[in-house]
């Protein structure tokens, strides 16, 4: 049992005198103590949100838990690809072309233009938010930018990577 754990109209019930323990005496007590009930229930979710908060923190294993429990709670199919330079490449979903094209890393020298406007490359990234490319409609990405803002370290740079089946 919790130290927080009161039951309020319970605990009202047994502060009552035995001769005023009464059908109608106790209706009223415990409306009057629904108030408090209700201040109680507020502080407890208060206090699992930031419970929840610090047990969770910048690892790659509690990030995606975070991401997962809160956009995909029942697939659980989002990961988060670390150490993005190391790799070869990365899947990029191309639109015009309905397909998924590898873009390089920078180790291997060449880059590809992802838009028109220039961008070169994936260059400069520590890691990737991978969604599938389901989600995409479904998720607000400002709050996903927010939740993951909140939980990585202050030096990394990420993007999202929304990814097919194949």
């Amino acid at each position: 049992m919790s130290v927080y754990d009161v039951k309020t109209k319970r605990l009202a019930l047994l502060l009552l005198p035995t001769a005023w323990r009464k059908p109608l005496i106790a209706a009223l007590v415990q409306s009057c103590v629904q108030g408090v009930n209700m201040l109680h229930g507020e502080f407890m979710r208060w206090r699992d949100n930031k419970q929840y908060r610090l047990w969770h923190n910048g690892q790659v294993c509690y990030l995606r838990a975070v991401l997962n429990d809160i956009f995909d709670p029942i697939a659980r199919r989002i990961t988060v690809d670390g150490d993005a330079d190391s790799r070869q490449g990365t899947c990029v979903f191309l639109r015009e072309t309905g397909r998924q094209k590898i873009v390089p890393s920078r180790i291997t020298g060449s880059a590809i233009v992802l838009n028109r406007r220039g961008y070169g490359g994936t260059s400069g990234l520590d890691f990737f938010v991978s969604m599938p490319y389901e989600l995409r409609d479904k998720i607000d990405e400002n709050r996903l930018k927010a939740i993951v803002n909140v939980y990585k370290l202050a030096s990394k740079r990420w993007a999202i990577n929304y990814t097919t089946n194949k």
